[in-house]
């Protein structure tokens, strides 16, 4: 029986993006405590990155590997 990596199923897949998040959330408030436009910036796109993580390999990665099966 094949054992699976978790951080290669879903549900790790999750862990990461939230993990990703909350570093994100403390490069904000650091950002802002220093008044330091890029730090806010930087954890801005993280955030974004992480929440897009989901959709993009639901709707695009795993539909591309699906299509290259054929």
């Amino acid at each position: 029986m094949k054992k699976n990596d978790f951080f290669r199923t879903k549900e790790g897949g999750l862990t990461i993006a939230f993990l990703a998040i909350m570093v994100a959330f403390v490069t904000i408030i650091v950002g802002l405590y220093h008044a330091n436009k890029v730090l806010c910036f930087s954890g801005l796109v993280i955030i974004i990155a992480a929440m897009l993580y989901s959709p993009c390999k639901k709707y695009i990665y795993d539909c591309r590997k699906y299509d290259k099966s054929k």
